[in-house]
């Protein structure tokens, strides 16, 4: 009986690092490129405002 608790913990606990190594992941690779996509956006609203006001 004590085997089955003992695998038991070991599955919790393989399934903890994967959510860990999926969650870090995320933060290092998908998280950056929506950065860029959002300053990509500031940059072009900067540079249609500009052109707004230059072409008054």
């Amino acid at each position: 009986m004590k085997k089955r608790g003992f695998r038991r913990r070991t599955k919790r606990k393989i399934g903890l690092v994967a959510l860990s190594i999926g969650v870090g992941f995320l933060l290092t690779v998908i998280i950056p490129i929506w950065g860029w996509i959002i300053a990509a956006g500031a940059g072009l609203i900067y540079c249609g405002w500009y052109l707004i006001e230059r072409h008054k």
